[in-house]
């Protein structure tokens, strides 16, 4: 059974503290493993806070829904009002650069995609919309 929770959150980094309440409510709530819960979280600091960061004129709410799959969870973002950022064309970083050539920005998405099972974008141009959802499983392909 899928059991989906959403709420919205006010565009503000000081939301960090209130989103990572609510995950850890349905976590706990719908009994899932707890080991997932620091993946979940820092996957969900990195992308809030890109969509803060990064889009300062949309709405000033941006939803997070959660839902339960087979061992595991999925998570939405939607961002309302902005402009198109697919986080899944984005170039990756060149960690093999030493750190002074290294340009900065880049490394939060570069460890998203390879702590979660599965990254998807979408994106609407009528309602400029944008929607980000990711899943993150005991036997996913990350650890």
């Amino acid at each position: 059974m899928i059991v989906i929770a959403d709420r919205l959150f006010r565009r503000s980094f000081d939301s960090l503290e209130e989103i990572f309440a609510f995950t850890a409510a349905f976590f706990a709530t719908h009994a899932i493993d707890a080991g997932l819960l620091p993946t979940v979280d820092l996957t969900l600091e990195e992308l809030f806070t890109n969509m803060v960061k990064y889009s300062p004129g949309g709405n000033p709410h941006i939803r997070i829904e959660m839902a339960t799959t087979e061992g595991g969870v999925e998570v939405t973002l939607t961002d309302y009002d902005v402009e198109r950022f697919d986080v899944t064309r984005a170039p990756d970083v060149n960690i093999d650069l030493p750190i002074e050539e290294r340009r900065p920005g880049g490394l939060g998405l570069y460890l998203v995609r390879r702590l979660v099972d599965s990254l998807h974008y979408e994106y609407s141009n009528d309602r400029r919309q944008s929607r980000i959802t990711f899943r993150k499983t005991l036997s996913g392909r990350a650890g």
